[in-house]
Order: C-alpha cells, then structure tokens, then sequence
C-alpha cells in the first residue's frame, strides 16, 4: 500500500479548494491502485468524512511529522498555495511542509499549482530553494512556469498540465434547477444569470455596479439573476450589501452547497459573471459561457489558458460595459458554448499527465 499525504487550503469551507481536492482524490483513485491517502486539513473530521481520506490537523506539527515521516509521496497542490499577497504565513507553512518532505528524503510532487505572485524577495528566494529540490511540478498555467524561471527555479521536471477541478466530470443539471426553483427561480426560458463575487475585493463600486446591473438586467431583459457566494464566510456581507440596492426579483443564495450541487447549479445558467478563479472553472466544467473580472493575475492566466479573455479588472468595473458586455454573451451563447467546450476538452486531456507522474515516483526505488 502507498502512502500519499496531500497538502493545500484544506477544511476552511471554501468551495474552490474543496472541489481541487475532491478532483485530486478522485483523479488519483481512479487512476492508481492500492493508495492510502491522508490529507492536512483545518477540519480533519469533516475532510475525512467528506472525501473518504484520513485526515489530521494541519496546524499540528507532530502529527504532520509523523505522517510525511511514513508516507511514499508528498503532494502540495493545487490551488495558489504558493504566493504572499494575501499573507506572509501562508506562504511559510506551505514551503515548510514541503521542506520536511525533502528532510525525511520523500518523493515530492508539486500538484497542478498557480504561482504567485510572490513579492517578498525573502519567499522568492525560498521559493527557489525549495522547489529546487522537489521530484516534480505541475503547474496549471504558462504564467506560472514563467514565474518560476524568472525567480531561479532550474528544477528539470517542470510541466504545464491543468487547473484539476477541469477534470471533474460534468454534473447533472436537474439538481441544480431543483434548488433554484425553491429560491424562486421558475421560468427557465428567461435568460438565467449567475454572479460570484468575492467578499475581500468589497468596494462601494462594485457594490453600486453589480446591484445596477442586476436591476437592469431584471428589468430590461427580463432575466433571472443569481448572486451566487463560493466561500460563505467572506461572501455573504458583499452580497446582503448588494440585496439591499436591489428589488426583491434578484436571488440571493445563502445556503452551503457541495461541489456536485454547485457545479448543477452554475451548469443552469446562460451566462456567470465570475470573480472567484473557481467559479470560472465550474462554469468551465459545464459549459456555461463566462465573463471574467479579475482581482488576481490567477484570472488572468487561466482565462488565457483557455484563449478568452478577462473583461476588465475589478477596480476599473462600470456599469455600461458590463450591461453591453452580458447582452452580447446571451446574444451569442451557443457560439461560445461550442469554442469552450472544444478547449475545455483539450485541457482535461493533460490532465492524465499527473497521475502518470505519481505512478512513476511512487514506483521508483
């Protein structure tokens, strides 16, 4: 039996990084045998149960020790685990874990990961000697391994496959309708309209904006809008901000769905304005069309990845432009449905390049 330890972002109730972990297990059982797999999580009794794993506190550094100390391979991945804008720890504890992996001389795997942005030229420099060491990375965009040259990284086993949440398998759409119909949504011949903000880039703008725009397209266009929250502890504010500007026919969701349930929902609408990087992906995953406004150059390189582009930054949202921009996506829907789909597909084919990495590291002497 080979032992995997997996380290990421964990039992902290974002939705994003549970399904990255839902893929990674699900890609790793499918593709390999006789695999025990125990992962770092800030909820262990809830991870376990979750997904089928053993799980221990990611923050107890004995019980961290202990299981890199009897593991075959260490994977940290995905997501961005690997930056220092959102805090100077965060990027320590990751490089840490890893670290220990190379001390107790255990096969390393750096999973699908975005990098980035690190600043600090303490993390780049750590950075560098770190993943240096490591047997593989896999990185989910060009950017990223763009990044890793630039800062010293000369590791030989670098390659671009995918985000992992592109290999989740499409969902069924009844489920997703059923919960919307409870909330209100019945008429699904009217344009149907998701949002999925993020709560830390609050602004009184895009509060202003996102509640006009969800007026008028209610109004002149007779939609059904949906704000849709990824990550309920940073989302809900921003979104009751919102409802509070807003008539009583735009639907706010406040409920906590797993990732089956909101990859149905998101697989419903005609269009998802999206500002969280993995409501982008799910509506990649079910071939909805997309409009992407970045907080993060994460944004920016996987909708690169995918060929499209992002409509503008955050901080440069206007109301006009995103009302113009949503009437030409619903006016060219099925286009767009048939050019993502066609590359979606193309992604998820690298995909297999992963668990074809683990096998060989977990099969060398």
């Amino acid at each position: 039996m080979n032992k995997i330890v997996i380290s990421g972002y964990y039992g902290f109730n974002n939705l994003g990084d549970e399904s990255i972990l839902k893929a990674i297990i699900s890609n790793l059982k499918s593709k390999l045998d006789n695999i025990d797999i125990t992962v770092l999580s800030k909820d262990p009794n809830f991870t376990a149960k979750k997904h089928q794993v053993h799980a221990v506190d990611r923050m107890n550094i004995f019980k961290i020790i202990n299981e890199i100390r009897k593991c075959d391979l260490l994977i940290s991945g995905g997501g961005s685990l690997l930056q220092d804008v959102t805090s100077f720890r965060s990027i320590i504890y990751y490089l840490a874990v890893i670290a220990i992996g190379i001390i107790f001389n255990k096969k390393v795997m750096i999973y699908s990961q975005g990098m980035g942005p690190i600043n600090r030229p303490i993390n780049r420099w750590l950075t560098k000697q770190t993943l240096n060491r490591v047997d593989y990375i896999s990185l989910r965009d060009h950017k990223s391994e763009k990044l890793l040259r630039e800062i010293g990284v000369e590791n030989k086993n670098i390659i671009v496959t995918a985000d992992p949440v592109l290999g989740i398998v499409q969902k069924d759409r009844d489920l997703g309708k059923e919960i919307l119909s409870k909330v209100g949504i019945k008429d699904f011949s009217k344009p149907t309209i998701g949002f999925a903000i993020r709560g830390r880039e609050k602004t009184q703008n895009t509060i202003d904006v996102m509640a006009n725009v969800a007026e008028r397209l209610v109004e002149e266009l007779g939609a059904n809008v949906i704000f849709i929250p990824f990550h309920l502890g940073e989302d809900i504010e921003i979104s009751d901000d919102i409802e509070k500007k807003t008539n009583e026919k735009v639907v706010f969701l406040r409920d906590k769905y797993n990732v089956d349930e909101m990859l149905s929902i998101i697989g419903n609408l005609n269009l998802l304005i999206g500002v969280r990087l993995h409501s982008l992906i799910f509506g990649a995953v079910m071939n909805t069309p997309l409009i992407a406004i970045s907080y993060d150059p994460k944004i920016n390189n996987f909708m690169e990845f995918i060929e499209e582009f992002v409509f503008c930054h955050i901080n440069d949202l206007e109301s006009e432009a995103l009302f113009e921009e949503i009437k030409d996506k619903i006016l060219n829907e099925e286009s767009f449905r048939s050019n993502l789909g066609r590359k979606v597909k193309s992604l998820r084919d690298k995909l297999d390049k992963n668990e074809d990495i683990v096998g060989q590291l977990l099969n060398k002497d």
